[in-house]
């Protein structure tokens, strides 16, 4: 293996060797172990010589080393491109290279694969901030995603409620929004108004003498003497 290969894919070529060469599969760790190179041989230096003899942990403890794990393959999958290869060939191979490590990657039960791509669809359907709280804990099963996003909006209530519909569409029947509304008249500091001369009212203004009704208009039959005086000055 040299600096430049990709661990996963000397680890499958590998195997394939193997079973096309009917080797025991219990010597394939043997056969591997002179093979490896770099941060792939650091890995089997570090196992226990139980698992180091066993081809299961051995694989496992490269790929964990060095290799991408299950959600790395999913985002690959999700963002390769054409740009990158440059040819559909290449392209249509990466994508099923990184597919089948991504939905395969801990076997290939169909039930397994069927959870592992409800499980992305789940996460991106949930409101932002309970989606965000569920990846940070990064569920391995699509029933604890469940959970992890129940016990967030529960803990968080109304994040993933919808806006109300008045915030968004207005109803143009509403009578606050058919006819519009006039704004109550200011008056500006200052001493009381005065209603001009003529106009009624019997209080004392600052400038002009006690107010009268108009003339015909209710008088009483008797009053103080200083009423009748000024009504008498008034009238024409």
């Amino acid at each position: 293996m040299g600096p430049c290969d990709d661990p996963e894919a000397f680890l499958d070529l590998f195997e394939r060797s193997a079973e096309a060469s009917g080797w025991p599969r219990d010597q394939w760790s043997m056969r591997l172990v002179p093979l490896l190179s770099g941060e792939s041989q650091v890995a089997a230096q570090q196992l226990p010589a139980e698992n180091l003899l066993v081809f299961d942990d051995l694989r496992r403890a490269i790929v964990q080393r060095v290799g991408r794990t299950p959600e790395q393959h999913r985002q690959r999958f999700r963002s390769l491109d054409l740009g990158e290869s440059g040819r559909p060939f290449v392209l249509a191979q990466q994508l099923r290279d990184s597919c089948r490590k991504w939905l395969l990657a801990e076997g290939s039960d169909v039930d397994l694969v069927i959870d592992r791509v409800v499980l992305e669809q789940f996460i991106t359907r949930l409101p932002k901030k309970t989606a965000e709280w569920v990846q940070c804990h990064r569920p391995t099963s699509l029933d604890s995603a469940i959970q992890l996003a129940e016990d967030h909006m529960v803990a968080c209530q109304g994040v993933g409620e919808p806006l109300p519909s008045a915030s968004l569409s207005p109803s143009f029947n509403s009578p606050s929004l058919s006819k519009p509304v006039s704004l109550p008249r200011s008056r500006p500091p200052g001493p009381p108004r005065v209603p001009p001369r003529g106009r009624g009212g019997t209080e004392q203004g600052p400038y002009y003498g006690p107010r009268t009704p108009p003339r015909g208009v209710g008088l009483p039959a008797a009053g103080p003497d200083w009423y009748r005086g000024c009504f008498r000055r008034l009238s024409f």
